[in-house]
This record gives structure tokens, sequence and C-alpha cells, in this order.
């Protein structure tokens, strides 16, 4: 009996022996543990070109504490979450990026990073504010390209107003960049219409002054709305020998008409010269979607 139960217990262990055997060698080889930095660095880039930019900037954030800083993944986890950010317009996510890993990255990644908070400060058009970018990075500049070294210098210039110095700049910097090119015919024809001008031609020949500045329709409306009024008073005064009430109705309609005018026409030259600098504006900002 006991021989027969000794059989029974080495046959068992023998079976189990086989059947982990069988079990390991039809288990599938090489397969990646899903936690492997790559494999994350894979599913990360697969969200991102999904266009699941959210879900793809957690995948790189966990990354970016999973690695060494040295490692060509945490550079490439920075430079993904970058584009992420610009994409998005998010200025607090650059903002958190550049606080917490700029120094630890490499000066490719930093001009990129630079690029993006450049343009965020640019667009919001504060002169100040961009000067403070502009003395934070001066350390760094040598080890940036000249395109974004040169866009910096020409986003400067736009936001001080140094109309001046932008045409001079640009006109050099284009016969070595196309980028340029429209910015540097822009500069060429940036002329802008004086308000007080303005207001005097009006003064003189009513709605005039919105001729100088470039709306010879609205001249027109305007001069012959009111020239209808002063008409009116006039004829009218005429004919009732100024005892009726039609030439003061008139004649009180063309005043308002006039006054209006005026300001309408010292306006025009305002927006006029605010178009001229939105223009400005908008090509440089098209420059920093080429360039990035």
């Amino acid at each position: 009996m006991k021989k027969f139960f000794l059989i029974l217990i080495c046959s068992t262990f023998v079976i189990f022996l086989n059947a982990q055997n069988l079990s390991q060698s039809a288990a599938p080889k090489d397969i990646p543990s899903p936690y492997q930095t790559e494999v994350l660095k894979a599913f990360a880039d697969s969200l991102y070109d999904d266009g699941f930019l959210s879900q793809a900037e957690g995948e790189y954030k966990r990354l970016l504490f999973a690695q060494p800083q040295e490692d060509n993944i945490f550079q490439d986890s920075i430079l993904a979450l970058t584009n992420i950010y610009n994409k998005q317009e998010n200025v607090t996510g650059i903002e958190w990026l550049k606080e917490n890993f700029y120094d630890n990255s490499n000066p490719f990644v930093k001009e990129k990073i630079n690029f993006v908070q450049a343009e965020f400060i640019f667009k919001s058009r504060n002169a100040e504010n961009f000067s403070l970018f502009t003395a934070g990075i001066e350390n760094d500049k040598q080890s940036f390209s000249p395109d974004f070294s040169n866009l910096i210098d020409t986003s400067s210039l736009i936001l001080n107003n140094d109309i001046k110095g932008l045409k001079t700049f640009c006109a050099d910097l284009a016969l070595v960049n196309p980028d340029y090119e429209k910015l540097n015919e822009l500069c060429k024809s940036y002329k802008l219409k004086k308000a007080g001008l303005a207001l005097f031609f009006s003064m003189v020949i009513p709605g005039s002054g919105k001729w100088y500045t470039g709306s010879f329709g609205a001249f027109m409306s305007s001069f012959f709305s009111i020239g209808t009024f002063v008409a009116g008073t006039v004829v009218t005064g005429i004919q009732t020998e100024w005892k009726s009430w039609q030439p003061y109705v008139f004649g009180t309609i063309g005043a308002v008409l006039y006054i209006a005018e005026l300001y309408g026409s010292y306006q025009s030259a305002k927006r006029y010269n605010e178009a001229l600098y939105r223009t400005l504006c908008e090509e440089a900002e098209a420059i920093y979607e080429k360039e990035y």
C-alpha cells in the first residue's frame, strides 16, 4: 500500500513538472513589459499622432518623472509637451514646462520652448513682458539659431513701435530669409495717417478726412448727406424768410452730422494706423508658425 502511494505521488509530481514545461514553452517570448519606458513612449507618441493631445500630455508627463534627465526619451518628452502646448495655445503649460525642466533641457529643446513662449507673449502685445522675456534668455541666446534670434529682435521692434528700425532690419533680413519678404514689403508701404490732418480736412470739406484715410465711399456718403441738410437749411430759410421751423430743424441735423463727421474722420485715421500695425503683427505671427 505504501509503495502504491509513493508511486502515485511521484507520478503526480512528474505530471506537474511536464505541465510547467509545456506552459512555459507555449508562452509567447520577447513580449515587452507594458511598463517599459520604450513602450510608454510609443503609446504616448501614438496618442499624439492620433490627435489625443490631452491624453498624450499625461503620458509624456509620466515619462518625465520616470526617466533620467540626460536620457533621449526625457528630452523627446519635453519637446513633445512643447508641441502640445503650442497647438493648444496653453500659456500655463509652457510656463510650467519652462519653470521645472528648462535647465535640464538640451539647447535645441530650450530654443523650442522659448519659441513657443515668445509667440504667446508677442500675441498679448505686451512690450514690457516681452522685454522681461528677452532679458531672461540673454545667457542662452548665443546657443540658439539665427532664425530664432532674428525673430526675437523683429518682435521687439514691432512691440516697441520702432518702425524705422524695423524697416532697416527687415530690408537686410529679407535678402537672406524669404520668410521676411512680405514683412519687408509691409514695412516699405508703412505710412501712418495723421489724425489731426484728417480732422482738418473734414472741417474744410465734410468727409474728406475719410478720403484721406483711404475710404472714398465714406467721403461721398458724408459729403452728400451733410450737403443735403445744408442745402435744405438754406433753401427753406430763404423760402420762409427764416420764420419757419424747417430751416432750423435742417440746420440742427446738419450740425450734428458735421460734428459726427469730424469725430469719425479723426477716429478713421486712428483705425487706419491700428490696422497697419495689426497687419505687421499678424505677419510676424505667421513667421513664428513658419519657423517653429
